[in-house]
């Protein structure tokens, strides 16, 4: 956290103690209490921007709101999404503090969500796309990163795991029975993944042979820093970030300039080539962990290369 951040902290830390608590004994994931805690330092910031001392919070209007949430869009280039999630943090902490009687209204409450886009399709990569990514890892790893690498990247690309949740993997997670892992997913929700044979041996190899000496309180942890800390889920978008740079560099290659690929688009990318493979609608839901279907839905998509298959019928009889 930076000098700014770590005033603004200190200022509300009252506050801010309270929120992580009520969310933590509301069983919020520790994912979405990280998230909540830094949307609602990131608006504390904004609010008391060019002041020496805090705000009261039950000072700050309707308008502050509404200025802070045109600056995640101009100025951060937030999608829809990323702002409503930001602005449902501040109503989230804005109703703590009320129901404690720290403040004595909401200000967040009347405002509206941003419209977002329905209908998008997910960006993703082709089968030759994913071997080539592959194959750059070795390129842009330390030597002793790569096969840890490979197996967090793999995670996600052939398994559909999320960043968070290859953060928080833990050994104890690992089933060598079934060969597969227990995965703890958005709002503490956990599924069992069966891995591909190849997926698995190559975890298990990172295990015994990569992975580096865990320091104390991160022995659990499946995969560790270089300082013998659980990978931070920035770390591991770094990596992809790394090798998507890398690959955008090379001649003939302007599908990863467009795509502009993320980890989470690995994640796509399973999710994609499982229904363009025939499997069912239900069992992608289930590996991918999504509570509603219809958010799952959005992966039937069907591709440029489907419709040119599906155009390849014969019909010069009918023109003679």
């Amino acid at each position: 956290m930076d000098t700014n951040k770590q005033l603004v902290a200190s200022w509300y830390e009252e506050e801010l103690a309270i929120f992580q608590t009520d969310m933590d004994n509301k069983d919020y994931s520790p994912f979405t209490i990280e998230n909540y805690l830094r949307d609602v330092v990131m608006f504390l910031c904004f609010i008391t921007r060019n002041q020496e001392t805090k705000v009261e919070l039950d000072h700050v209007k309707k308008m502050q709101i509404t200025l802070f949430m045109n600056m995640l869009k101009a100025k951060r280039g937030n999608s829809a999404t990323t702002r409503n999630r930001r602005l449902t943090a501040v109503r989230s902490f804005y109703k703590c503090l009320l129901s404690y009687e720290l403040v004595s209204r909401n200000p967040a409450i009347e405002l509206e969500s941003a419209k977002e886009r329905k209908g998008t399709l997910p960006i993703y990569l082709e089968k030759e796309e994913l071997k080539l990514f592959f194959c750059e890892i070795e390129e842009v790893s330390q030597s002793r990163h790569v096969i840890r690498n490979k197996v967090m990247l793999g995670l996600m690309a052939f398994a559909g795991l999320r960043v968070t949740e290859i953060h928080y993997l833990n050994c104890s997670y690992i089933n060598s029975e079934k060969k597969g892992i227990t995965v703890l997913g958005k709002g503490n929700k956990s599924r069992y993944i069966p891995l591909p044979l190849t997926l698995y041996n190559q975890l298990i190899e990172y295990m015994n042979n990569a992975r580096e000496l865990p320091m104390k309180g991160h022995e659990d942890a499946v995969f560790i820093s270089r300082r013998g800390k659980r990978i931070s889920r920035r770390r591991i978008q770094e990596i992809t970030e790394r090798i998507r740079c890398s690959l955008e560099t090379q001649a003939d290659m302007d599908s990863y300039k467009t795509k502009k690929i993320s980890s989470h688009k690995l994640r796509h990318s399973f999710a994609t080539h499982l229904v363009q493979g025939g499997t069912d609608i239900r069992t992608v839901q289930e590996l991918l962990g999504h509570s509603n279907l219809n958010t799952t839905q959005r992966y039937t998509h069907v591709s440029d290369k489907q419709k040119e298959k599906a155009m390849e019928m014969e019909i010069g009889d009918y023109f003679q």
